[in-house]
């Protein structure tokens, strides 16, 4: 798979996200979280279900914005793709998942090339936490986590931790595919919504929640020529506003150098 001009290593995630040409995905179990598949699957195929319908490379994924209108199960789902306006720069495409004649997953994106500004800063700071290679790896799979997670290495930064009651919800984490692919705009969004919630740090037993919605944004065109496969990456999670059974969570990714990627704010629903 090529993507922005690069030969891409067929990882894992993206053997289960990618789309047969005729739309097409069969997702198995090992990437379940609760009642359906983890939702960076859906999200991450309608991506590149996008950027292969627009056949832009200079245009970047700027923006998603995920609706998650039916959990999506193991098995057989279509990936569906309109374009709304494909501009000089800026194109808009939307797409959604299908399964059992119905919509599963929505989204719409919007794709950008570089507009040649002098204007630019960064007022982001990556958070001081240990570094990757100091933390011990958590499996947290095995300890009630969902399924899909013993596909990506988490290194928790430091306090709080998730299920210790704290009267934080800011969860740090380090965090890697574990086959190590290069980190493309594919698994950027899939690392931005494989981050446990923050809310777990503020409680002591486990909780069924599910993804609402989101919308990410991401930074500048990905991969970075000079990425190592095998460094983490940072994901910094806040729940500032818990209400009604709902969480509102603004998540960061930062490379290991501390440069920001992109962010994520997600509407959770908080089941039981």
């Amino acid at each position: 798979m090529v993507l922005n001009g690069v030969a891409m290593p067929m990882s894992s995630f993206l053997s289960a996200i990618t789309p047969a040409p005729n739309g097409t995905i069969d997702v198995n179990a090992d990437w379940g979280q609760g009642r359906g598949i983890y939702g960076g699957v859906p999200a991450a195929a309608m991506v590149c279900a996008m950027k292969r319908d627009l056949e832009r490379p200079e245009c970047a994924l700027r923006s998603l914005t995920v609706h998650f209108c039916a959990p999506l199960m193991p098995g057989e789902a279509r990936v569906e793709v309109e374009s709304l306006r494909v501009g000089g720069r800026v194109a808009h495409m939307t797409a959604s998942v299908i399964q059992g004649g119905a919509i599963a997953t929505h989204a719409t994106a919007s794709f950008a090339a570089e507009r040649p500004v002098s204007l630019a800063w960064d007022e982001t700071q990556m958070p001081t936490v240990p570094r990757a290679e100091s933390l011990p790896s958590t499996p947290i799979e095995l300890f009630g986590g969902p399924q899909f997670s013993q596909f990506f290495d988490y290194r928790f930064a430091g306090d709080p931790l998730p299920m210790t009651g704290s009267d934080s919800a800011r969860l740090r984490t380090w965090i890697r595919p574990t086959d190590c692919p290069v980190i493309d705009e594919i698994h950027a969004v899939g690392i931005l919504d494989a981050g446990a919630p923050a809310v777990l740090c503020r409680i002591t037993t486990p909780r069924p929640m599910a993804s609402v919605d989101f919308r990410m944004q991401l930074f500048s065109p990905l991969p970075f020529a000079e990425s190592d496969p095998k460094e983490h990456w940072l994901l910094d999670a806040h729940a500032r506003v818990v209400s009604e059974g709902y969480c509102e969570q603004i998540t960061w990714l930062y490379r290991p150098d501390g440069r920001p990627v992109g962010n994520c704010q997600q509407l959770i629903a908080i089941l039981a």
